[in-house]
């Protein structure tokens, strides 16, 4: 099932007028390769599968947290996933910072089933994630694919934006963060699909990004107690949060704690 959140832009100006749609880094730093801002939280339970084929359009490196593209040149649509599969019953949230500027055909961070070819390049250039009902992709320029068509459109990414992922395989959604502002729930009944990996492509020469953060839990009615509290609490409440609740509440649910 798709769900078309509504379409609200992510940033206003100081009087309070929406500005147009587009792509923004995370920060502004102006060193990028140098920068960490949003790498707060070192916590990845997975990592990108290796690459075993040695295949010449994927290079992963970092501990398999940073991966690489096409490093010399494209001939078609490179595809990467996690070493780890999303099970039934478990919830999931993993960040990915773009570390170049995308161009090109597409750029894409999704899920997919075990069905989604990932060990050859394809020799066409195309919107690999989405194409059909075996993924989920959301393209750099603001599209969200599934079954070859065009859910919805939303703001981009580009070099520097942070792009979260939230799985719930509970609930059957998922959901697109860009800069950790939630662009709504997109998809219902995922839970027809008996595991989903995350996945990437790309069909850019020399283009990267990182896998910066990856949680997962375990739906419970205390997991549930603790992102219900999470959303709603203030910082003054937050301090005094049952010890029960606390490690859920900064382990998992950082991302919608108010700010002290």
């Amino acid at each position: 099932m798709i769900v078309s959140p509504a379409r609200t832009p992510l940033q206003t100006s100081g009087n309070g007028k929406m500005n147009d749609w587009y792509a923004k880094p995370y920060c502004q730093c102006r060193k990028y390769k140098l920068c960490d801002c949003g790498e707060d939280h070192d916590v990845t339970e997975w990592n990108w599968e290796e690459n075993r084929s040695n295949a010449s359009w994927l290079v992963i490196s970092q501990d398999r947290r940073q991966i690489t593209f096409h490093p010399l040149y494209s001939s078609g649509t490179a595809v990467v996933r996690g070493d780890t599969p999303m099970l039934l019953n478990h919830q999931y949230y993993w960040e990915i910072k773009v570390l170049s500027q995308p161009y090109g055909t597409d750029i894409m961070v999704g899920v997919g089933t075990n069905k989604v070819n990932t060990s050859d390049d394809n020799f066409e250039f195309m919107s690999l994630l989405g194409k059909d009902a075996e993924s989920y992709g959301l393209s750099y320029r603001g599209a969200v694919y599934h079954d070859a068509k065009v859910v919805f459109e939303t703001v981009g990414f580009c070099r520097g934006t942070i792009v979260g992922v939230r799985l719930d395989m509970w609930m059957g959604t998922l959901e697109f963060y860009v800069n950790r502002k939630p662009l709504g729930v997109t998809f219902r009944g995922l839970r027809r699909h008996c595991q989903l990996f995350p996945m990437a492509c790309s069909t850019a020469a020399q283009s990267s990004m990182k896998l910066t953060y990856a949680a997962s839990w375990r739906a419970s009615l205390l997991v549930h107690a603790a992102k219900i509290l999470a959303a709603s609490l203030s910082a003054d409440l937050r301090r005094q949060i049952p010890p029960g609740l606390t490690y859920p509440f900064k382990s998992h649910f950082w991302l919608t704690l108010p700010s002290d």
